[in-house]
């Protein structure tokens, strides 16, 4: 399976490729028998946000 560094700087795959990983976590819950996690969606996110540059060209992150 690829990793996360794979993708650094092709932002589109990178979402696609978090986007898969939200997929399969929201699986694996449901076959568990997990209840639903609200705050699985933000913490993918939230990875998006760290490493994605942002629009304006300043970076992602917090700052």
């Amino acid at each position: 399976m690829a990793s996360l560094v794979e993708f650094a700087g092709m932002g589109d795959l990178l979402v696609a490729y978090l986007g898969d990983w939200h997929r399969l976590g929201v699986e694996e819950r449901r076959r568990r028998g997990l209840p639903f996690d609200p705050e699985l969606e933000a913490r993918r996110l939230g990875w998006l946000d760290m490493v994605l540059p942002a629009r304006d060209g300043r970076g992602g992150g917090d700052g």
